[in-house]
């Protein structure tokens, strides 16, 4: 199931497409418009402000909406949206230049005023969930109309990977957010007509998007359908045209169904089981070295996942800057009795906290793990929990092991190593402090990408050789769509991108 591809490292190398990106032009050429599509999305979604969240559900419906700053491909390189170009003047000075004629739904110019509103906005307003990665900004500067530059506190080298994610509002949204937000106009593909809460948002076209042939249909319906079972069910019976989260067990009887495709590709997030260092357990790097040996990754990935995964070779999943290829963790379970032996370790119990029904199999995979630990003398108490409980006893540090993933959602691993592996971190799940690792994140934070390049190596060494986690397999995203669909992607990123797709 690998798909070739040109990785982003490849792409900024080639190109120094970090340090400066032009737009190509593009002939613009009306076409006419037919249709309606229906989506089924696995998860509710949860806001209309796009600086509101980080739902995998609500990028999908609100990348319809409103256009970012940048847009990522998704062969992982970063390309223009509303800026025609940007570059790094320095390590801590970003300049973007916009693209002229764009107007949001109600007609109002897209210009740096909108950029200057919506970037400040974002980093003043602290409630808001994306706020805390744009705590660096220190100055959004409007040049020209047109001209935006942006200095920061420190290096921000990912500060284009988080803009691909940040739909820009216009300025005229200050006035009465509750109001505006319930009504949100953007400059994006569609327009926004309803939203019944929990059950389905309502699109159509915006006849006068800057892009002309885009979207290819008159409406887009995104239903939310949480139960796999009954996606699958409305798919078949011709009520909806695409599907996400398809599980591995579920794709043989889709593709028997007439009318229906699967696609599946290899998606930009790893697994990742994480040990609770406070604890006794964790603490000791033998024990974490032992339950690893003990994990038969590949048997998971064929028997459970069938197939439909990919042996970790790094943290960093492929595509993505700062991949490298460290070779696959060892099976080796009479390695692992050995060292627990040695260490003195007998009768170890050790608490796997798992959130319920969010991941593929998680509770099987959970079980083969309990009884491959079983074998070399870990009793592996499963607790699978509701997500919220879970979240609870994660916060908590009431684990030894806590059965996650972490999809790179702005494509870039930034994110994922500074909530995880610094000492202001977030979301320190493994209360992990190493200050190589520190000051590596801090060195890798530059635009230069063959520094990061070079960084995140050393990074994922130490990391590789620590253990602070178990990397179980990189995830494979799987999609199911009618035959009547043109022109779909299926997104390593799990998003649901329709304006570019049109339908018989």
């Amino acid at each position: 199931m690998e798909h070739p591809r040109l990785s982003r490292r490849r792409f900024l190398l080639g190109s120094g497409a970090a340090l400066g990106v032009a737009a190509r032009p593009r002939a613009a050429r009306a076409q006419a418009r037919r249709g309606q599509i229906i989506a089924g999305l696995s998860e509710r979604m949860l806001t209309l402000d796009p600086a509101n969240h980080y739902s995998i559900s609500s990028t999908s419906v609100l990348r319809h909406v409103y256009d970012p700053l940048l847009d990522v491909t998704n062969d992982d390189k970063f390309v223009p949206a509303l800026a025609a170009s940007w570059k790094a003047v320095d390590n801590t000075t970003w300049r973007f230049t916009l693209r002229k004629g764009v107007r949001f739904h109600d007609g109002t110019p897209f210009t740096a005023d909108s950029v200057l509103f919506t970037l400040k906005r974002v980093r003043d307003n602290t409630k808001l969930i994306k706020s805390f990665v744009y705590q660096d900004l220190e100055e959004v500067r409007k040049d020209d109309d047109y001209t935006v530059t942006v200095t920061t506190k420190r290096p921000f080298g990912s500060l284009p990977a988080h803009l691909t994610m940040l739909g820009m509002l216009p300025p005229a949204a200050a006035g009465n957010e509750d109001a505006f937000f319930g009504k949100p106009v953007g400059t994006g593909p569609f327009r926004f007509v309803s939203w019944t809460h929990g059950d389905h948002v309502d699109l159509e076209a915006n006849a006068t998007y800057w892009k002309p042939s885009l979207p290819k249909v008159e409406k887009l319906t995104v239903r939310f359908i949480p139960e796999l079972s009954t996606r699958a069910a409305a798919l078949r019976a011709g009520e909806i045209h695409v599907i996400d989260r398809v599980w591995p067990d579920m794709v043989q009887t889709l593709k028997a169904t007439p009318g229906i495709k699967v696609l599946d590709t290899p998606a930009v997030e790893a697994q990742r089981w994480h040990f609770q260092l406070a604890r006794e357990a964790g603490k000791d790097p033998r024990v974490r070295h032992a339950v690893s040996l003990a994990i038969d990754r590949n048997t998971i990935i064929k028997e459970l996942l069938l197939g439909y995964a990919r042996p970790v070779v790094s943290p960093i999943p492929p595509g993505l800057i700062g991949h490298t290829s460290l070779g696959q963790k060892p099976y080796d379970p009479d390695k692992a009795r050995a060292i627990l032996k040695q260490a003195g370790y007998q009768n170890l119990t050790l608490d796997f906290v798992l959130m319920k029904d969010l991941y593929p199999k998680q509770l099987e995979i959970a079980q083969a793990v309990a009884a491959m630990l079983s074998d070399v003398g870990i009793k592996m108490n499963i607790r699978n929990l509701e997500i919220a409980t879970a979240r609870e006893q994660r916060t908590a540090g009431n684990y030894d092991l806590f059965f996650s993933g972490w999809a790179h959602m702005p494509h870039d691993p930034d994110w994922y190593f500074g909530q995880w592996f610094t000492k202001a971190g977030a979301e320190k799940l493994t209360r992990f402090a190493d200050p190589r690792v520190e000051q590596l994140i801090a060195e890798g934070r530059v635009p230069d990408p063959r520094v990061r390049q070079q960084k995140y190596e050393e990074i994922q060494k130490i990391l590789w050789e620590e253990e602070p986690e178990i990397w179980p397999y990189y995830s494979v995203a799987i999609y199911a769509i009618s035959d009547k669909l043109r022109s779909f992607e299926a997104r390593r990123d799990y998003y649901v991108l329709l304006y570019e797709v049109g339908i018989a």
